[in-house]
């Protein structure tokens, strides 16, 4: 495995091709990405969500994305992807959604040579998304995720762009640098990610980790408890 200290000095203008596996490394080697692993086991912990639900795997994308020269190797990867797709329009702009994918979103526009826009929560109802900066009013428009889960937050940024030019040209994919939608969970839109793995979240008590006697932990209170690090 390799480790954070050969990892942080990586030149930000490298042009790999990093698998999802070595990307799911990346997110284990700095402390962002935590899988369970086997069947449910009193002697192992899971993961308590924000949601309050239990899951079998949690992501931080944060904490990989702070890194300039990391964030720059992903957005590289994702923009190539998106650029050899033949399938759609090439897009025109790149919008990205509040708030943590707001600097993913615009390296990924950069190596597209796009303009980028990003969406605000709404200060009258936070659950609603709205465009102060202005949003080109034609051409075709790329919605890019650092994390899709539910297709959530990507659909309230739609209906954001929708709102603000109701014959907006929005790409059917959200492009993405990890997708972990739930085992067997149908989409709407197609999703082109970097590092897509299926994670499960159960209400307390339907969880089958909790059932099997495993207990529960908050990921960013407990990490070191929940990956199992001793020291």
């Amino acid at each position: 495995m390799i480790r954070k200290e050969a990892l942080i000095p990586l030149d930000p203008n490298a042009h790999t091709d990093l698998s999802g596996g070595k990307i799911l490394e990346w997110f284990r080697v700095l402390d962002a990405g935590w899988v369970y692993q086997g069947d449910p086991d009193p002697k192992k912990l899971h993961a308590e969500l924000s949601s309050g639900k239990c899951s079998n795997g949690y992501f931080d994308c944060r904490k990989v994305l702070c890194w300039p020269n990391l964030c720059a190797i992903l957005a590289r990867q994702l923009a190539n992807q998106v650029r050899v797709l033949r399938t759609y329009e090439r897009p025109h702009v790149v919008v990205g959604s509040p708030y943590s994918g707001i600097t993913f979103s615009f390296m990924v526009a950069m190596h597209l040579h796009l303009p980028h826009v990003f969406a605000e929560k709404d200060p009258a109802d936070p659950k609603r998304m709205v465009f102060k900066d202005d949003l080109p009013a034609s051409g075709p428009i790329l919605q890019v995720e650092e994390l899709v889960t539910t297709e959530g937050t990507a659909n309230k940024v739609r209906d954001a762009i929708l709102a603000t030019h109701a014959q907006a040209c929005i790409l059917p994919p959200i492009a993405t640098l990890v997708y972990r939608p739930a085992p067997g969970e149908t989409r709407s839109r197609e999703v082109i990610s970097l590092l897509h793995h299926p994670v499960s979240a159960w209400e307390q008590s339907d969880c089958p980790y909790c059932a099997a006697g495993s207990l529960r932990v908050k990921p960013k209170k407990e990490w070191s408890r929940l990956v199992g690090r001793t020291s």
